[in-house]
């Protein structure tokens, strides 16, 4: 006994996945750019931070207020970015070297130990993850969610071509 099996929608299928191979490189730049923005943010909470002039002022022992004038806090925090080559599909987080803290970032995530080794009065009131490898902590401990954001959005690519 013979049977005879018909497919039908063989070539609407075979189009659809034409489709998303075209896409697929839209898909994972939106999806990197959604990874370089969380790496970003993570990177700004893990930074430390500059005293403010109130908190310098706790530290004191003999005066109850500091003179100093030159209270900047957040400078690291507002230097660090994020940039993406769609082309090439990277993302770097960074701090450019003419930027506030351009100046001392490397110092502030490499060399704690060697050149420094105390966390500061700003960096202690903002909490026990603010220290240094800020930016490599924020791309290590968000792996997994890197790779959620990733699946989502080829999940929603993947959604919208079966329609």
């Amino acid at each position: 006994m013979v049977g005879e099996i018909t497919v039908q929608g063989v070539e609407a299928l075979c189009q659809r996945l034409q489709d998303a191979g075209k896409i697929a490189s839209q898909v994972a730049a939106r999806g990197l750019v959604r990874c370089g923005y969380l790496a970003q943010r993570e990177a700004v909470a893990n930074a430390p931070r500059s005293p403010t002039k109130e908190e310098f002022s706790r530290t004191l022992k003999r005066k109850s207020q500091t003179d100093r004038k030159d209270f900047f806090p957040g400078g690291l925090e507002k230097s660090i970015e994020v940039d993406y080559d769609k082309a090439n599909m990277s993302v770097v987080i960074f701090v450019r070297e003419n930027s506030y803290a351009g100046k001392y970032a490397r110092k502030i995530h490499d060399e704690k130990g060697r050149t420094w080794k105390n966390r500061g009065p700003g960096t202690i009131a903002k909490g026990d993850r603010a220290d240094d490898k800020f930016i490599e902590r924020a791309i290590r401990d968000n792996e997994t969610r890197f790779a959620e954001i990733l699946t989502d959005e080829f999940r929603q690519a993947i959604g919208g071509l079966m329609r």
